[in-house]
């Protein structure tokens, strides 16, 4: 009897579908939380096909590519044993590349990924587990103080056994330390010492998910006859730090700041001890200034390209990575998962051989922005509102600050209702679509265009 297993799974999730505005997943309520993930698939936003080199890998293996609602699997044919081993196993040279494409044209719209890429790599490779997920995305950075910071930018700060992200509001930077303004922590903590929780109520602290346990809970969420203690967030996502540069035929360097008259680069593959090629350039007179490598005999995958000086030593500063792709499908890719064989808590298989069917997370982050409404004559603003006029135009609203764009998120305040009046004078203002976005004074809006609404006195 043909048997298969899973040798790995992939999970593809994104804070735009799966949040509720500034409330992450993990820290809505049952249903809430059980309501979002049903709604959710990955094919609203990608498409995800092996590439021609990984189809030829699946078939000599005898391993099945799937997708799955949130993502996408691999099984392995396995043999009888306990636990079952591959029928043919992964080698040193076991390599799988899926290619994703954007399906959303909103997609870069309410994506953070902060300052724009071509293309994007993502790998087991990583070595970026946190809180129990491994993350195929590489960790994202600590804050530079010698770095320009774009809206959308973000940085992360160790806490503990976790981390603390620090989203740019507006473009900032540099600055010896960030600059407090322009910075806000996310996700951000839904927990109110002077709010009332009922028993079953779900809040996020510290990074960290608490439920009620009882009616009218006190503050100290470590008094466990009132609090449990939940899920730890690893509060990693796709970022700048997975950007790379992408070629398929090609690769043009410019070499001006080396200076050599004659110089050879140097491609080796990731995770390879021996260059894959070796390509000599040599200027007619003068110095080198741009050398045009061809790719066009190299398998797709990671490289890495080294300047040699004509001395064949190393010459600093001129080393880079690119992702070879020489399927020419993949011109119109977002980016690529790159799968092979792991180590530690990402390897596909155990000391003995068999199956260890690990699970990999690629989590994206929805963007921010401050929300403008548009007005066709001036607009009265009610008490305890989210908005403000901007400027001196009474025809346009908007918030102090940017917020997260998310498909089932709450909308603004016009004017909060008044407890101490028998009837609500509440006035919500939708949630922005993602369809219309500004980027101004170094800040990123959302603009909706509402008629007039009656404020009550």
């Amino acid at each position: 009897m043909i048997r298969y297993r899973t040798l790995f799974e992939v999970d593809i999730a994104h804070d735009y579908f799966l949040s509720r505005g500034e409330v992450v997943l993990e820290a809505q309520s049952d249903a809430d939380r059980s309501s979002l993930a049903a709604l959710y698939s990955v094919a609203e936003v990608f498409e995800i096909e092996p590439d021609a080199a990984t189809i030829a890998t699946l078939a000599g293996h005898k391993l099945l590519f799937r997708a799955t609602r949130t993502g996408f699997l691999v099984a392995a044919q396995v043999d009888a044993s306990t636990p079952p081993q591959p029928i043919i196993a992964p080698d040193d040279t076991f390599r799988l590349a899926f290619l994703l494409r954007v399906r959303n044209a909103r997609f870069a719209n309410y994506t953070e990924l902060g300052q724009p890429s071509r293309f994007y790599r993502f790998g087991n490779d990583a070595q970026n587990r946190v809180a129990g997920v491994s993350n195929l995305s590489r960790p994202i950075r600590v804050f530079d103080a010698t770095s320009r910071y774009v809206a959308g930018d973000v940085y992360s700060q160790a806490a503990g056994s976790t981390f603390d992200l620090f989203l740019a509001l507006r473009d900032t930077g540099p600055a010896a330390t960030p600059v407090v303004a322009d910075w806000r922590r996310i996700p951000a903590d839904t927990f109110s010492a002077s709010a009332t929780y009922q028993s079953g109520a779900m809040v996020l602290a510290a990074n960290r998910v608490y439920r009620a346990l009882v009616d009218t809970p006190g503050t100290d969420l470590t008094n466990a006859a009132e609090w449990q203690p939940g899920t730890l967030l690893g509060n990693q996502y796709a970022s700048v730090s997975d950007a790379m540069r992408a070629d398929f035929a090609f690769a043009t360097f410019d070499i001006t700041a080396a200076a050599l008259p004659r110089a050879t680069v140097r491609v080796t593959r990731a995770g390879a001890a021996t260059p894959a090629s070796e390509q000599n350039f040599s200027a007619e007179q003068g110095l080198l200034s741009q050398v045009q490598v061809d790719l066009r005999t190299l398998p797709s995958g990671t490289y890495r390209l080294e300047l040699l000086d004509d001395a064949d030593t190393l010459f600093p500063g001129h080393t880079t990575s690119i992702f070879i792709a020489a399927d020419a499908r993949s011109a119109a890719a977002f980016g690529v998962i790159e799968i092979d064989r792991g180590t530690a808590d990402y390897a596909l298989l155990d000391g003995a051989g068999a199956l260890r069917s690990p699970r990999y997370t690629l989590r994206f982050l929805n963007r921010s922005t401050r929300w403008r409404y548009i007005f066709p004559a001036a607009q009265a603003v009610g008490a305890g509102a989210d908005v403000a006029h901007e400027g001196a135009d009474p025809r346009v609203l908007v918030t102090a600050n940017a917020r997260p764009l998310s498909r089932f998120g709450a909308g603004s305040y016009l004017q909060a209702d008044v407890s101490a009046t028998p009837v609500s004078e509440e006035i919500l203002l939708p949630a922005p679509e993602a369809n219309c976005l500004r980027r101004q004074n170094a800040e990123w809006f959302s603009e909706t265009h509402l008629p007039n609404l009656t404020v009550g006195p």
